[in-house]
Parts: C-alpha cells; structure tokens; sequence
C-alpha cells in the first residue's frame, strides 16, 4: 500500500483572537504552498483512495485543499492518531485497520509526521533526507504483512523539490 504523509500547511499564529492552538487556521501563505504541492502530485497523477487527517483545522484545511485539487471523490476522515503526541505503534495500528486501501494520505504535524515515517520505514537514517517543511509529502510503500515500508520519494514545499531513494 501508499502511505503519503504529509505535513499540514502554514497556519496563522497564536495570539489574542486565536488562544487555542487547535484553532489555528491555514494563513494565506499556507493555502497556496499547500495548493501548489497538490498541484505537483497531481502531475504525477496521484490519486488516494482515502485521506486521513488530525481534527485540528489547519489539518482539516490542509485534506480540503488536497482533496479539491486531486479531484479526491473518496472520504476525508479525522482521527486522534494524527493530533500529535501519539506513538508510532498507535499509527501503525491504523494504517493495518485500512490495509484494504491501496492509498491512503495522512496530514498531521511534526514533529510527528517525522516519528511516523521512521516507525514505517524502520530506518531512523530518513532523517538527513526529509525537513517536513509545511505541506510537505512523503510517500512510503508499506507492506502489512513485513510490518516494512520503502522510502519512495519526499517533496519538499519550500523547495518544490523531490528527493528519491
């Protein structure tokens, strides 16, 4: 199976109006990055059979986006793995609840998104080659049965550059 992660996109601050930061919406700039990198995958035809996302808002904003620009007809779903602060065994329990998905995206935050790829891959070297900027995306072929994934490539948002294997 695909397992995109991604990073939700650039989120207005904390400040006297927003207090709380689950209610921290995508900023201006976050919605474009986030519009263009979809864009890009777009190019590269991706498609996911569901998308995953935390219940924060900048996430749920950032699966919109996603979802639109893919033409995405499959559902957007929130689940608490991806709020933050979850193992990455908890994640990989929900990735095997949906192994019957051939695709599946999940917008969550760092440095999560980071501890999920590495628990994936089970490989901690990923590290020197992914910043997940906002918005960013890293695509994983995870095997259930080997509990295994293969790095495939990451996208990095500021640079809108691809890194491969």
């Amino acid at each position: 199976m695909d397992v995109y992660l991604i990073r939700h996109g650039a989120a207005v601050d904390l400040d006297n109006e927003i207090v709380e930061e689950g209610f921290r919406y995508l900023n201006n700039e976050g919605r474009k990055q986030t519009e263009e990198v979809a864009l890009a995958l777009k190019k590269l035809k991706t498609k996911f059979d569901i998308i995953f996302c935390s219940p924060l808002v900048r996430a749920v904003q950032t699966a919109e986006i996603f979802a639109g620009v893919l033409n995405h007809k499959g559902e957007i779903k929130t689940t608490i793995e991806l709020i933050g602060g979850h193992s990455p065994t908890k994640f990989r329990h929900l990735i095997h609840r949906n192994s019957h998905f051939k695709s599946i995206a999940c917008i969550g935050h760092a440095p999560d998104v980071y501890h999920f790829a590495a628990g994936l891959i089970n490989n901690t070297d990923i590290k020197p080659k992914i910043h997940f900027h906002n918005s960013s995306v890293l695509k994983i072929e995870y095997d259930i049965e080997k509990e295994s994934g293969r790095f495939i490539y990451f996208f990095e948002s500021d640079t809108m550059k691809m890194v491969n294997e």
